[in-house]
């Protein structure tokens, strides 16, 4: 996925780089750097993840083969059934 469609992830769910750098105790350069695929951080990607609800191989395609949401602590949306 693109970077800027990352960050704009970010913004839609109310959050930012900035914002993710102080909840994960990093400089807003490390979260840049995980966003554009320059370094690896499963931490920072976590926490993107959990934000924005993108899973991490939309986010960065095979980079993060380690790290799989845990379906129990981040269900899928229920799927909608007509009652008949």
């Amino acid at each position: 996925m693109h970077p800027e469609l990352i960050k704009a992830q970010l913004r839609m769910h109310g959050s930012s780089p900035a914002d993710v750098a102080r909840e994960t105790g990093v400089s807003q350069m490390n979260v840049s750097h995980v966003i554009r695929s320059r370094h690896r951080s499963v931490r920072i990607a976590r926490r993107i993840c959990e934000l924005t609800g993108l899973e991490p191989d939309t986010a960065w395609p095979g980079r993060y083969p380690e790290f799989r949401f845990d379906p129990i602590r981040f269900p899928q949306t229920p799927h909608f059934q007509e009652v008949a």
